[in-house]
C-alpha cells in the first residue's frame, strides 16, 4: 500500500486505482482473522494510506473494534 501511495503527494478523496486494490485485497485477506490481530494490522495499514480518503476510511469502518478509537483497551 505505500509503495501504491507514493505519487500522491497530498491528500485526495480517492487514490490510485492500484492502492484501493490493495486496500480491498488486504481487508478480504484480514477478514477471517482473530479480531485482536486483526484490529492491529487494520492499524498498521491505516497509517500506510494516510493520503488516500476512500482507502482510509474503508480502513476505518472495518476496524473491529469500536472502543480501540475510544482510548479503550484492546481485546486479549
Amino acid at each position: 500500500m505505500q509503495r501504491a501511495e507514493r505519487p500522491l503527494t497530498t491528500w485526495k478523496d480517492t487514490g490510485p486505482p492500484a492502492m484501493e486494490l490493495a486496500v480491498e485485497r488486504f481487508l478480504l485477506d484480514v477478514g477471517g482473522l482473530p479480531v485482536d490481530l486483526r484490529g492491529a494490522l487494520i492499524d498498521k495499514a491505516k497509517a500506510s494510506v494516510g493520503l488516500c480518503g476512500d482507502c482510509f476510511q474503508a480502513l476505518e469502518a472495518e476496524e473491529p473494534v469500536p472502543s480501540t478509537r475510544l482510548g479503550g483497551k484492546r481485546c486479549g
